[in-house]
């Protein structure tokens, strides 16, 4: 930009020189001119004044058209003088041109006055007026009109050539001048280079170094290192570019770091899942162990009741039938006892490979439940225990295996009645939603805990309730058969107060499963 103003400011200097030549050479030219026409208006004056002599002396006007002519040359050569002196003044209005103007009407008057008297001179002569004629002549000498015409010619020549003086003084000075401005010129953009060259070289090598120091930065891995705004664009454009590859390299670097991290995390949760699996496999093996040993002590009791009674049959020698059909009584309830609990472990079992057959069919559970509270009522009161039915539906019918339903019921029944002390109000609560039937079976007995929760309804596990007659099977088995009616059971503590809840939800209708 700086440049291009010098640049400017030199081709004005250079228009304003050349406008000014042109001035000068116009007014030299004009100078000129005008001076030939003051050297020709002084010779035909001369003339005129020899002319005007001879007549005086000859009495006679010779060749008077040609004289005549000369008059109109004069005149208009003094005319031309005007023009040039008019035209000088339109140019440059200077207070030399107003004297070069007043100098040229003095000789115009001169001027007028030597053709007036010729011409007077010419009549008188023509009139045969020799003497005035000689007179009026002899006057004009004694005027000294010649001399002061010369004075006036001599004045008007130097004025002239003052003006040329001036000229070439101008012309000198404007040469000088336009020297030094150039030569400034030239010193002035000759710095301004090497100034713009020293700022350039500054710029670029701080940009390089900036750039420079940033790569290093960011092979080092000081990746939230940045560079500065660079003012050239072409820096800026790299550097914006490297900090955006330092950001995305920073993404990327966070992103490795939260998927390591996430990884070690997932190592974790995996490695403690199995520890827990582990755990839980060595429980579900102490509990099979458990399991086994309670099962061959069920198995063993019946077995040995029977086996006992059937050796005292043998010993007896007895005639009586009585005492023979109450031996095989016996005998065959141990055989019903050991058959159920044989039938509960192949259920599990089934259920666990997906192989348990439901018996459907459409009946009223409200009835049902009527009829097992009648039955657990009973079995209450022997306890010392309420149970209350809370049920708003007299007719309801469900599409299951009542059967089965009816053999968790009787699970849970068995179990509310059996963990809770005497005095306590069990009671039973049927409700209907929108797609399930709710039937919630509420006790005040011992209770479970939040782990407990977890593993009631897995086989093998009792808990708390081992010192509770039983197999153990008995919520692992309701559990298989609600899962295989497409329904759910939970049995979680009481809220505000002792004892716990088993809630079963029950489609209003089954949905065949199709095998793809």
């Amino acid at each position: 930009m700086i440049i291009f103003l010098l640049s400017c400011l030199i081709g004005w200097f250079y228009f304003d020189s050349s406008t000014q030549y042109n001035q000068h050479a116009q007014e030299s030219d004009h100078t000129h001119d005008i001076l030939i026409k003051y050297a020709s208006v002084a010779k035909l004056s001369l003339e005129k004044l020899i002319a005007m002599g001879e007549i005086v002396r000859t009495g006679q006007v010779q060749t008077p058209q040609l004289k005549a002519e000369k008059a109109q040359v004069l005149r208009q050569t003094l005319f031309d003088i005007r023009q040039i002196l008019l035209h000088k003044l339109n140019d440059n209005k200077h207070i030399s041109i107003n004297l070069e103007l007043q100098a040229y009407d003095q000789i115009s008057q001169k001027v007028e006055r030597i053709l007036a008297t010729n011409n007077e001179i010419k009549l008188l002569v023509a009139e045969n007026k020799l003497s005035q004629a000689k007179k009026l002549f002899s006057l004009l000498q004694k005027q000294n009109v010649d001399t002061q015409f010369n004075l006036l010619i001599d004045k008007a020549v130097k004025q002239e050539q003052q003006q040329a003086e001036l000229i070439r003084k101008s012309v000198n000075q404007l040469y000088h001048t336009n020297n030094k401005i150039l030569l400034t010129a030239l010193a002035v953009m000759s710095l301004f280079t090497l100034f713009t060259f020293w700022y350039f070289w500054r710029r670029i090598n701080l940009s390089t170094k900036q750039l420079l120091w940033a790569t290093q930065e960011f092979t080092a891995g000081k990746l939230n290192h940045r560079i500065a705004p660079q003012n050239d664009f072409e820096f800026q454009f790299l550097a914006k570019s490297l900090n955006n590859m330092a950001e995305q390299l920073a993404e990327q670097q966070y992103q490795l770091n939260l998927a390591k991290r996430s990884l070690e995390e997932k190592v974790q949760q995996r490695t403690y899942d199995l520890e827990l699996s582990n755990k839980r496999f060595a429980q579900v093996d102490q509990q099979r162990r458990q399991f086994l040993a309670d099962i061959g002590h069920e198995l063993r009791t019946p077995l040995t009741i029977i086996r006992g009674e059937s050796e005292v049959l043998l010993r007896s020698q007895s005639e009586e039938v009585s005492e023979y059909q109450q031996v095989l009584a016996c005998i065959i309830d141990e055989v019903k006892h050991t058959t159920a609990l044989i039938e509960d472990l192949m259920l599990v079992a089934r259920s666990s490979a997906g192989q348990l057959t439901l018996q459907r069919s459409q009946f009223n559970i409200s009835q049902l439940l009527n009829e097992l509270f009648d039955t657990y009522q009973r079995k209450a009161l022997e306890k010392q225990q309420q149970l209350v039915l809370n049920s708003m539906v007299t007719d309801l019918f469900i599409e299951a295996d009542e059967r089965r339903i009816r053999q968790v019921l009787m699970i849970l029944l068995e179990n509310a009645l059996i963990y809770s002390k005497s005095r306590a109000q069990n009671e039973i609560q049927i409700h209907v939603q929108k797609e399930f039937i709710a039937i919630k079976i509420i006790d005040q007995g011992i209770g479970i805990t939040d782990n407990e929760q977890q593993q009631i309804f897995e086989r093998f596990y009792r808990g708390n309730r081992s010192k509770a007659k039983g197999s153990g099977l008995g919520l692992p088995v309701a559990k298989a058969i609600i899962d295989a009616h497409d329904g759910h059971i939970t049995l979680k503590p009481n809220e505000h107060s002792t004892g716990s809840t088993a809630t079963i939800l029950l489609p209003w209708h089954f949905k065949e499963k199709v095998e793809i």
